[in-house]
């Protein structure tokens, strides 16, 4: 298995080098073309809007769009070429930038997009722009930190699993990762005895399968485990230097984990290393 097509979102922002850089890494490992999407915060100029403003402040709100537009795409595609990505392609779709980064992102293999920093102004937009991709694109999310990531991403990787749905779901979308991985390391958090049992029962079957893929997995699990998932998570990342988490996102309904907290929220908040996402 491979990625065959993989789709960045790009901004005015930082993150969008660091972004393409990674994407870049992916696709010229998996000789998968590259496709950049410019999706920004500020809204559409329509003719209606165009109309109440002065002409020159018009002028001036096309100019400074379409420069920043143009910075973004150079950036795109000269890393993208200095990579020797095979296949190339820039997007600036109109409309609501929600509705467009969920329908490119169904059109993908994996799509690349940002995690929200707190000191940008537009981090509302981002984490919006990176939820409505999880939940709606059908496609696995790869987020990276706005941090950055390392070149190594992908070589040492750990796959949360509670053999849930979600889980299984973000196992499956990984593989081509998983596949040409250095290691692979499966980390169970079981809070309650059903849940263990489950996990448990459901381990064998899991090694089997991944072994078929040529994945020779270490396991671990922690029963009753009184640190936050999330957190017990990022700790094992870097106990054993991961590179790359794999989880399923939202296990759990949004509205539950934005009231009692959650893995994916504080992925989102506190990710050290790319977090590969499926819903």
């Amino acid at each position: 298995m491979a990625f065959k097509s993989l789709m960045v979102h790009l901004d005015d922002g930082a993150g969008s080098a660091q972004r393409t850089e990674l994407a870049v890494r992916l696709a010229s490992r998996f000789g998968a073309g590259l496709i950049g999407v410019y999706l920004v915060p500020t809204a559409e100029l329509t003719p209606t809007v165009a109309a109440l403003l002065p002409e020159d402040a018009v002028k001036l709100r096309l100019e400074e769009s379409g420069e920043s537009q143009r910075r973004a795409e150079a950036m795109f595609r000269q890393s993208a070429t200095a990579g020797r990505v095979g296949g190339i392609e820039w997007r600036a779709p109109a409309g609501f930038a929600m509705d467009a980064a969920a329908a490119h992102a169904r059109c993908v293999d994996l799509a690349i997009v940002g995690q929200p920093d707190p000191d940008d102004g537009e981090s509302g937009f981002t984490r919006r722009l990176a939820e409505h991709v999880l939940l709606e694109g059908a496609c696995p999310a790869l987020f990276v930190p706005y941090a950055g990531a390392g070149a190594d991403a992908g070589t040492r990787v750990l796959v949360a699993w509670d053999a849930g749905r979600e889980a299984a779901r973000a196992l499956h979308d990984a593989l081509p990762i998983l596949e040409t991985a250095k290691q692979v390391v499966v980390v169970s958090l079981a809070r309650e005895r059903t849940d263990a049992d489950a996990i448990a029962l459901a381990q064998p079957r899991l090694a089997a399968y991944l072994h078929a893929h040529g994945i020779d997995a270490q396991f671990k699990r922690f029963d009753g485990d009184q640190i936050e998932g999330g957190e017990r998570l990022l700790s094992q990342a870097a106990d054993l230097g991961s590179d790359l988490i794999v989880m399923g996102g939202y296990a759990h309904s949004r509205a539950r984990e934005l009231i009692l907290g959650g893995v994916t929220r504080t992925m989102f908040a506190s990710m050290t290393v790319p977090v590969l996402m499926s819903h």
